[in-house]
């Protein structure tokens, strides 16, 4: 067990024991902190005392090969990618461009004729002069306040535009991922990954916008400040850079606080969603108390990330007023004395401050802009783990017309383990059925049963082998195609919001009704909607609320059946049903011309197949 005074000896990076619960890299380390990349919540900086709370004394050291390869791989969506996937941007960009242009052109002119008002009409006595000048100030403010809703429609079709096209975009992606990358990870964590989409939006619209105009005003300001009061500017350049380079020196450690801002958050949002999905369990264990105090912990953890970026923000708000001040003051000192000495006219020193001002108000704006770009980082890598994972294998999708008509179904020495540390759960294995076969797979829980179909249905790729369905590989037929022709009612199935109906036909535009009623009645449902008050049209919740247990099975039967497969799938999907109900269940599915492969633990089920295939630990 090492001690925290033995880490500076290690040869970095390398893993620590973290928490007795996970490993974190440890990247650096220094007099009275390290630096460790945590899988869990990113980069950190971590003080000694938190290290003695957290390391456990367990190191791992790597030394690299003669063979190693120094590689840096980073999952980030580039600017251009992300971009250009936005169909019209460059139009609506290049016209907000050109009326900013013209907004900030007219605010450089505002405070020349504040000055022309101080330094000639007032002097002078000239009320015409006086006129002239007002009623051209009035006539661009009129001027810039049309410009400005023009340029505010366009920023909204600009926002539109990227919204509908980002989000619509990722959210058919990652509906085309495999299954496996939803089981190795939360939901709340997925929910909060495509959350990020917001945040980059937000800074493609409103701040971009912001920044246009900023970036257009700080050389023009700055142009004037030089015009008007020569080498004050170099002054308000030194006050502005102070601030500026705190700002940038501090980024890390607030990157750092925003990073645990979205884990926490995400880790309380999928706590709190799985405390909703399984509220049975949690009423009937009595472990209410206890996931409340869980969640609640949680959501403290949340607020006080939010509480310490609050802090940073009030700080940061306070240096920048105290140097605003500051620079103010000194303007004010030595401007005045510029006046006195008669270097500098009373109206040049007021157009000088209306613009210092500006330039000050720009250079904070663009720096937060800056700095969001930055963090904006932090958001592309969590989109980018959605954006940048492999789709399934999908093909050119074919004609194909749904009808009942039986395939051959066979897998070539197929081979799956969980990850590459595991035992297979199958190693080599060879299954032939014959078109129209009903073929029951058996064996002892944990065999690999419920495993195996998942990859016979190609939500699970298999790491050697392939599934053949008439001869062909499936990957070579593409996903796509194959899930046309095959149906599965799986152990945790699930039904959707939305009526009875619109259940069973997959929320189709068109549904063919008498085929739905056959499907239910070979279910044997379709008395039990016809009992309901609206049938058919009967609403039910997200989990199926209203329905038992063997009505929902029944449900999921119904909709497989009404895909016509060719080959249909079941994995205990008549385990909630009476032994009376179960016979005509299976005697209706085996009256269907269609391939069956059952998962069963039930005899009567299991005896209803044509053949019997025992699944073992050595398959």
């Amino acid at each position: 067990s090492l001690n925290i005074e033995d880490l500076g000896s290690l040869k970095l990076p390398c893993v620590l024991h973290w928490e007795f619960n996970h490993f974190v890299v440890l990247v650096s380390v220094r007099c009275n902190h390290v630096v460790i990349h945590d899988p869990a919540r990113g980069r950190r900086i971590i003080s000694m005392p938190e290290v003695s709370r957290s390391f456990t004394g367990v190191a791992l050291e790597v030394w690299p090969g003669a063979a190693f390869e120094a590689n840096t791989v980073r999952n980030r969506l580039s600017l251009r990618t992300l971009m250009g996937s936005v169909h019209g941007l460059k139009g609506t960009l290049g016209k907000i461009f050109c009326l900013s242009l013209v907004i900030e052109t007219i605010n450089l002119v505002m405070p020349v004729g504040t000055q022309l008002v101080m330094d000639h009409a007032i002097p002078a006595g000239d009320r015409g002069l006086l006129t002239l000048i007002c009623s051209g100030l009035l006539f661009f403010i009129l001027l810039r306040a049309a410009v400005s809703m023009m340029r505010a429609w366009s920023s909204l079709v600009m926002s539109t535009l990227i919204n509908v096209q980002w989000q619509s975009g990722l959210f058919n992606h990652l509906l085309r991922l495999p299954l496996g990358y939803f089981e190795r990870r939360k939901l709340g964590d997925i929910q909060s990954r495509f959350g990020s989409l917001d945040t980059l939006h937000t800074t493609f619209t409103a701040s971009i916008v912001g920044a246009i105009m900023d970036m257009i005003m700080v050389a023009g300001v700055l142009v004037m400040m030089i015009l008007y009061g020569g080498w004050l500017t170099w002054i308000v350049m030194a006050f502005t850079t102070l601030y500026v380079v705190l700002r940038l020196l501090t980024y890390g450690y607030y990157r750092q606080l925003s990073e645990e801002s979205l884990v926490r958050t995400a880790r309380a949002s999928s706590y709190f969603m799985e405390t909703l999905y399984g509220i049975a369990t949690v009423k009937m264990q009595g472990m209410a108390e206890r996931r409340s105090a869980r969640w609640l912990n949680l959501e403290i953890d949340t607020i006080n990330t939010g509480i310490r970026m609050t802090k940073m923000d009030m700080l940061f708000g306070g240096i920048n007023t105290f140097v605003a001040a500051s620079d103010q003051v000194m303007i004010l000192w030595l401007g005045t004395s510029l006046v006195i000495d008669n270097q500098m006219t009373i109206g040049m020193f007021v157009a000088f401050g209306a613009f210092r001002g500006q330039f000050s108000d720009r250079i904070g704006s663009l720096t937060n802009f800056l700095l969001q770009l930055r963090m904006m980082s932090l958001h592309n890598e969590r989109i980018a783990d959605i954006a940048l994972h492999p789709r399934e294998n999908r093909k050119p999708d074919l004609l194909y017309e749904p009808r009942l008509q039986s395939v051959s179904l066979a897998t070539r020495a197929l081979s799956y383990r969980y990850d590459s540390q595991s035992p297979p759960i199958f190693d080599g294995l060879d299954i032939t059925i014959a078109p129209g076969e009903s073929v029951a797979i058996v064996g002892a829980s944990g065999s690999g049963k419920t495993t195996l179909m998942k990859v016979l249905c190609g939500l699970f790729y298999p790491d050697h082998g392939r599934v053949e369905v008439n001869g062909i590989d499936i990957q070579q037929l593409g996903i796509n195609n194959y899930h046309k022709m095959i149906a599965c009612v799986m152990q945790d199935d699930k039904l959707f919001s939305g009526s009875i109906r619109e259940n069973i036909c997959g929320f189709a535009d068109e549904v063919d009704e008498a085929w739905m009623q056959e499907c239910t009645q070979a279910s044997y449902l379709h008395e039990v909607i016809m009992q309901m008050p609206m049938g058919y049209e009967t609403l039910i919740g997200e989990l199926g609320e209203g329905l038992s247990g063997g009505q929902k099975q029944r449900l999921f039967l119904a909709r497989a059946i009404y895909k016509k497969p060719a080959v249909l799938f079941l994995d205990e999907a008549t385990s909630a049903l009476d032994k009376e109900s179960e016979a005509m269940v299976n005697h209706a599915i085996k009256a269907l011309d269609i391939t069956r492969v059952i998962i069963a633990h039930r005899e009567t089920t299991i005896a209803s197949a044509d053949r019997i295939i025992y699944l073992n630990e050595r398959n």
